[in-house]
């Protein structure tokens, strides 16, 4: 702000004006996305691609700062990469086809078109929220997810199912 208010006022005002606008250009895309609007997904993936961006710019600037001896700003930085690490992870959901057509509204098409077998349906890992094929009736409280590694079958879930079984 600063820096703005020491400009010309010509300057600082178009610097406003673009201010404002980019504000109602993101808001606008984020109700878009929130609503599922075709036009928009494009928009949010580049909106994700420029948060990670500017989360590595501003995370790899505190780092600088904080080797200088500032505590705060080197807390800061392993935040801001942490995050950054988890936005790259997460980027992939937006190339997901299973995504997309949920995102479009085409679900349905997908699970029609999709080679189930005889008494299977399409599940998720309530870890890492994998799609699977599972036999619901053949799940097994051991049962692991081949992705994670985890119990598809939650403690919680066993129990009150084999409470309700007995």
């Amino acid at each position: 702000m600063g820096m703005i208010v020491s400009l010309q006022i010509s300057l600082a005002s178009l610097i406003g004006i673009l201010s404002i606008g980019m504000m109602v250009g993101l808001i606008t895309i984020y109700f878009g996305f929130n609503n599922r609007r075709p036009w928009a997904y494009k928009f949010a993936m580049a909106h994700w691609l420029f948060l990670i961006l500017i989360c590595i710019l501003i995370g790899i600037q505190n780092l600088l700062v904080g080797v200088s001896g500032d505590i705060l700003a080197l807390v800061m930085s392993g935040m801001l990469i942490f995050i950054s690490v988890g936005m790259i992870k997460r980027f992939s959901t937006f190339s997901n086809p299973i995504f997309i057509a949920w995102y479009l509204g085409k679900t349905n098409k997908i699970i029609a078109t999709s080679n189930l077998d005889e008494n299977e349906m399409m599940g998720a890992c309530p870890n890492c929220l994998s799609l699977l094929a599972v036999k619901p009736l053949e799940l097994h409280h051991e049962d692991k997810c081949p992705n994670c590694n985890m119990k598809l079958v939650s403690d919680e879930t066993y129990h009150k199912f084999a409470n309700e079984e007995e």
